[in-house]
């Protein structure tokens, strides 16, 4: 049985996406965007701060459903142009100094807003 997650702390993407949904012994989180929750505004300030505010936003819907980044087994991370990629991996690796970071695929597409970065995520919910 599938089940709708929703955090406060992070964009949801519209009413026909559910920002996250826990199947099983995984949790499924939609794509997302560099948004502040707290202003409700779409932030586009360079590749380096669009990445972390987006995996902090992550991190906000992780901590509600009781899991770290560390319980990420994926990302699909899409960016506006393979040549933001070198700065875009500067500031995420920031955030998996771990020894065992998430499998990922990056690819380069146009994404809602303008925005330069989106990150789906896979979860392991098993402790």
């Amino acid at each position: 049985m599938n089940r709708k997650f929703e955090s406060g702390k992070a964009y949801i993407p519209s009413p026909t996406v559910s920002q996250a949904v826990i199947s099983g012994s995984y949790a499924f989180i939609s794509g997302q965007i560099s948004y502040d929750a707290g202003t409700g505004e779409y932030v586009k300030d360079g590749i380096a701060g669009q990445t972390r505010r987006v995996l902090g936003n992550i991190q906000g819907i992780l901590r509600d459903m009781g899991r770290t980044l560390q319980d990420i087994v994926y990302f699909d991370i899409t960016l506006s142009s393979m040549e933001l990629f070198g700065e875009m991996d500067r500031a995420y690796a920031e955030f998996f100094p771990f020894t065992c970071p998430p499998a990922r695929k990056t690819v380069a597409s146009e994404i809602w807003g303008g925005m330069d970065i989106e990150i789906s995520a896979i979860v392991s919910m098993t402790d």
